[in-house]
C-alpha cells in the first residue's frame, strides 16, 4: 500500500513543478512615449513567447517587428532608428520566480511578487526592478501583469541616439528618455 501513496506524492510534486508556456495570442507589452512634454502615446509589442521552467527560471522573447504605434511610418522609423530591427530582432527579459510562490495559489487568487528583470535591448543588458501580480485563473492558466510600470531609461540601453534621430525627423522639441512599460501575459501549464 505504501507504493501507490509514494507514487501519488511524486506525481503531485512533479505537477506542482511543471513548466509553464507563455501564450503569445494572449500576451502583450505596452509602453508610453511622451513628446514635447505634453503628448503621451501608447505603443505595443505582441507575439511574445516564453517559458517559466520548473526550476523557476523565466525567459521571455519579444519580437520588435510586432511594434504597433498605430501609425505605419512611425513603426518603420522606430524599427529602423530606435530598435535597429534587422540587426537586433528581439528584446529579451529573464528573471527567477520560485515555483513554491505560485504552487500554493488557489484558483481565483493573486500573489504580488517583487523581482528583478534582466532586460536586453540591442545587446545591452540592464537589471530593472518590477512588481508583478500572478493570478491563477485555473489549474492550468496563470495571468501575470505589472502592478506598476517598469521604468526603462533609454540612456541605459544607448537608445538616445535613435530617439534623437526620431525627434529630428518628426521636428519635435523633445522625446522623454524615461519610458514606462507595462505587460500582461498568460501562461499555460505544459
Amino acid at each position: 500500500m505504501r507504493y501507490p501513496l509514494i507514487l501519488s506524492s511524486l506525481l503531485f510534486a512533479m505537477n506542482c513543478q511543471a513548466a509553464w508556456t507563455l501564450d503569445p495570442a494572449q500576451s502583450t507589452l505596452r509602453f508610453v512615449s511622451v513628446k514635447n512634454e505634453v503628448v503621451a502615446e501608447t505603443h505595443r509589442l505582441s507575439n511574445i513567447t516564453g517559458q517559466w521552467a520548473a526550476d523557476g527560471k523565466v525567459a521571455v522573447t519579444i519580437p520588435v517587428a510586432t511594434l504597433d504605434t498605430m501609425i505605419p511610418i512611425r513603426n518603420e522609423r522606430m524599427l529602423q532608428y530606435l530598435f535597429a530591427q534587422p540587426q537586433f530582432p528581439t528584446i529579451t527579459a529573464t528573471t527567477t520566480i520560485k515555483p513554491a510562490d505560485i504552487d500554493k495559489l488557489s484558483v481565483g487568487s493573486t500573489q504580488i511578487i517583487k523581482t528583478d528583470l534582466q532586460v536586453t535591448i540591442k545587446d545591452i543588458s540592464q537589471t530593472l526592478p518590477a512588481e508583478i501580480a500572478v493570478s491563477k485563473t485555473s489549474d492550468k492558466h496563470l495571468v501575470v501583469h505589472t502592478v506598476s510600470p517598469v521604468l526603462v531609461n533609454a540612456l541605459n540601453f544607448k537608445l538616445d541616439t535613435g530617439i534623437n534621430q526620431l525627434k529630428d525627423i518628426a521636428k519635435l522639441q523633445r522625446i522623454d528618455l524615461i519610458v514606462p512599460v507595462t505587460f500582461q501575459v498568460t501562461l499555460q501549464k505544459q
